[in-house]
């Protein structure tokens, strides 16, 4: 630690700015930081604080019991970055509007991972899980105290902390605080905002290995399971999108490939391969894979023979299969080697000419989470911590588990394919919230759907 603070105090010296201060923090080694003597002692439920520097810049070690988190509160005239040394720290940001104090944001930071905190951010952080967490903080201008600093809960209440405040908290007694306002504003949290959809946006920073995000995945669909199918159906728009998929399968099926035997991949509860049955009238042999045990369970009542595995594990037996589908979830194979194994798997399973189809989340789709994936990736140097162009974590609104997707572009596609030994044989794009169902002439709008053939 004592390296870094001198490391620190020579870097501080020269013009600091926020992108520079950032990239220092990006480079710092975990290995080569030894903390744990610095740690401050633990208060309460609430977390902690051991400055360590205050010129040329504050450096400041943070202990966080597991449940605790900051208050809401506004960065006014200094900003930073915090770097996560132990355990998960959560980033929620906000906007003031109106009288209205708006959830807009939240990034999860693990080891090794940086927040950033620029000037006139409002936001708190959190350790929501069951273990402690550690991190490191690095503010300019350096805070004396927090005098003047305006603090927010969920209540309604604004406060301004004086100098007799320790931390960003309501938890301290009330002569730490200049004012104390109750019912100032409105507080509105991300599920109650208007015109939001059912799913948002959470960076993981760095991005997680692959066998976690596997984990992350399976415990996800586990999540929802019993209420997947019942999703689908009352959800109108992703509904039209699902059934024009499977009408183009079933029309393939029905007119041009006829098969006795396929593959279904992320088989999920099995009702894609009942409709698609239903709309082609034909009743090939089916065997499915799934991560989720519970969703095999569902779809072995379908008449599909469902593994309870993910793709990159299974041991599948056959090679002869004349068709198989990745639907609604090639997107979350968590990188791309592992995109180019599990196509090339799905090419030794096929028949020669054998037919995959599959569809993806287009990464140039107005309407979509394409564009955002891409500022996400450059805003918060994502690329930094392994991420992938077109990498997105999300979960549902209400739920807990969080889940992987990739969004593709359309070269990405044809290499992807091309190297794994197919060949290209159509690329549709089909409206998926905005105008649903439809089939699409624009390249940045709709999903993609894609048919490929085996090459010999």
């Amino acid at each position: 630690m004592e390296q870094l603070l001198e490391e620190l105090k020579l870097f501080g010296a020269k013009n600091l700015s926020f992108e520079g201060l950032g990239e220092f923090v990006r480079r710092i080694d975990l290995d080569k930081i030894d903390h744990v003597p610095y740690l401050p002692q633990a208060e309460g439920t609430g977390y902690s604080r051991n400055v360590l520097m205050m010129e040329p810049l504050e450096c400041v070690l943070l202990y966080w019991p597991a449940g605790s988190t900051s208050a809401i509160h506004w960065h006014k005239g200094f900003w930073g970055y915090v770097l996560v040394l132990e355990g998960e720290c959560d980033n929620v940001e906000f906007k003031y509007a109106d009288g209205q104090l708006i959830e807009t944001n939240l990034i999860k930071a693990t080891k090794g991972g940086v927040l950033n905190e620029p000037d006139g951010v409002i936001h708190k952080l959190v350790n929501d899980t069951d273990k402690p967490a550690v991190t490191l903080h690095f503010y300019y201008p350096a805070l004396v105290d927090m005098d003047g600093m305006a603090i927010y809960n969920e209540e309604g209440t604004m406060a301004v902390l004086n100098e007799k405040a320790l931390t960003a908290s309501f938890d301290q007694p009330m002569e730490c605080f200049r004012s104390y306002q109750k019912n100032d504003f409105e507080y509105v949290p991300y599920i109650e905002r208007k015109g939001k959809r059912t799913h948002r946006i959470v960076p993981v920073i760095p991005k997680p290995k692959s066998e976690l995000i596997q984990e992350m995945l399976g415990a996800y669909y586990s999540e929802q399971a019993s209420v997947y199918d019942m999703f689908d159906l009352q959800d109108s728009s992703r509904k039209n999108f699902v059934e024009r998929i499977d009408e183009l399968i079933a029309f393939e099926w029905k007119n041009v490939i006829q098969p006795e035997k396929v593959l279904m991949i992320a088989c999920g509860t099995g009702r894609r391969a009942e409709q698609i049955r239903a709309m082609s009238g034909i009743d090939p042999e089916i065997t499915g894979v799934d991560m989720s045990e519970e969703m095999c369970k569902i779809a072995r009542t379908r008449k599909v023979d469902a593994i309870a595995s993910n793709w990159e594990n299974v041991d599948v037996t056959d090679d002869h299969y004349d068709t198989a589908t990745f639907l609604y979830a090639f997107g979350h194979v968590p990188n791309n080697a592992a995109r180019q194994e599990a196509l090339k798997k799905i090419h030794n399973k096929l028949k020669p000419d054998g037919a995959l189809f599959f569809d993806v989340f287009n990464a140039m789709d107005i309407n979509e989470w394409g564009p955002n994936a891409l500022e996400n990736y450059f805003r918060n140097h994502l690329y930094e911590f392994g991420y992938e162009r077109g990498d997105v974590f999300y979960k549902k609104v209400g739920g807990n588990a969080l889940a992987y997707l990739h969004y593709f572009y359309q070269d990405e596609i044809h290499k992807l394919l091309n190297e794994a030994g197919f060949r290209v044989e159509y690329i549709k794009h089909i409206g998926y919230v905005h105008r649903s169902g439809e089939l699409l002439g624009s390249a940045n709008e709709g999903s993609l759907f894609i048919k490929a053939i085996k090459q010999n």
